[in-house]
């Protein structure tokens, strides 16, 4: 295995020279390592938050990161680990792990009581060492937490197991320790890592879609003779893409592939709340400073006020024409005179926005010089 990757469920040992148990041609999986990857299928694992650049030196460095586990002292004789910061999501929760602070295998407190009620013991000979795994657990200081296996005597060629009773809850295991016999306590003989990476992001969405060809409903009707899905269902939220068209009559982003998140409360207004919610195009409001206004005058869309407008007004969905836009029209000394009606006093085009001679407005328009234009847009240049 010439090399590592964020997505395996352990990493090399080449860089540390207390790794000694890897994955080689003649190496077994261990336990950890396939839980980690099922653990992984449901979003369980740690969050590359520090290594998800592809040319980051330490990307694939099993000895340096997010979580890693780490001896403190000298291989053999230590008792004590600690764990690199980084964050684990586990059950859709994020968790900060790791601090500078030493964690002493000895110590009761690092321990969850189902698990064991106390630390591990010494071992009684020369040869006895049990496997012990570092994995996340919140209920434990700094989100981290022990469990051990049965001590073995290698000598008599026997391995150590790994202990399973963590296993009654998700979680992720960060590392495997291989613990021996001391001359007053157990010792760290070995610090094998563990940890599954989960993508960082960005997470792709595929448009949903249906037997008859749209995308106006979130269900599984796309096969036929399938029973459609029965949503919403009550404490269910669902995320997904789709086209606008057929959400409303005039849907902003119509053509293109949108974020919407479904509410477990159907119709929304007609049953008094929930419903579908389009995400995306992103509303924001803009405010242009006084924009000299003396006659007809053309905003290309684009350009910095006062010359034009940064980005181009959102379509009504009510009527599907005009625009969500306000134009508040001033005299040389900033007195208001009045808003400007669209379709009437201004139009808007694919590539600008054209204000027409105050002139023609009437007399209340008559000493127009200024114009200061409010606007709801989606964040397109």
């Amino acid at each position: 295995m010439p090399s590592t990757n964020l997505s395996e469920g352990h990493e090399k040992t080449s860089s540390g020279t207390y790794q000694n148990d890897g994955l080689r041609d003649t190496d077994v999986l261990t336990s950890p390592s396939l839980t980690n990857w099922v653990e992984r299928g449901n979003a369980n694992g740690v969050v590359p938050i520090t290594l998800n650049r592809y040319d980051e030196a330490d990307r694939n460095n099993p000895v340096s990161g997010n979580c890693c586990v780490r001896p403190n002292g000298t291989i053999g004789s230590t008792k004590e680990l600690y764990v690199d910061a980084g964050v684990v999501q586990l059950d859709g929760m994020f968790y900060n792990v790791g601090s500078a602070a030493t964690l002493d295998i000895t110590a009761t407190t690092n321990y969850h009581n189902p698990y064991h009620a106390t630390a591990i013991p010494n071992g009684t000979n020369a040869g006895d060492e049990a496997i012990l795994l570092v994995y996340v657990d919140p209920r434990l200081p700094n989100n981290i937490g022990f469990v051990f296996g049965s001590y073995v005597d290698t000598a008599t060629g026997l391995y150590p197991q790994s202990p399973s009773n963590h296993l009654v809850l998700q979680n992720t295991v960060l590392a495997a320790v291989r613990v021996g016999k001391g001359a007053s306590n157990p010792v760290i003989l070995a610090i094998e890592d563990k940890r599954s990476f989960i993508r960082p992001g960005p997470v792709a969405l595929s448009a949903i879609e249906h037997s008859d060809g749209t995308e106006e409903n979130l269900r599984n009707d796309f096969v036929a003779g399938f029973n459609a899905a029965d949503l919403p269902i009550t404490d269910l939220g669902v995320l997904y893409a789709r086209n606008p068209s057929g959400f409303t009559q005039f849907p902003q982003g119509v053509g293109q592939t949108h974020l919407f998140f479904q509410s477990d409360q159907g119709l929304g207004l007609t049953t008094g709340g929930g419903g579908t919610y389009q995400i995306t195009p992103i509303h924001r409001t803009a405010k242009t400073p006084m924009i000299p206004y003396v006659g007809p005058t053309v905003l290309n869309f684009g350009t910095a006020a006062p010359a034009g407008l940064l980005y181009k007004p959102l379509q009504s969905e009510e009527d599907g024409a005009t625009h969500l836009i306000r134009v508040d029209v001033f005299d040389a000394a900033n007195i208001f005179l009045g808003t400007l009606v669209e379709a009437i006093h201004y139009t808007v085009a694919a590539l600008n926005l054209t204000l027409n001679d105050p002139a023609t407005f009437g007399v209340a328009y008559a000493t127009a010089a200024f114009a200061s234009i409010t606007y709801t847009h989606a964040q397109h240049a």
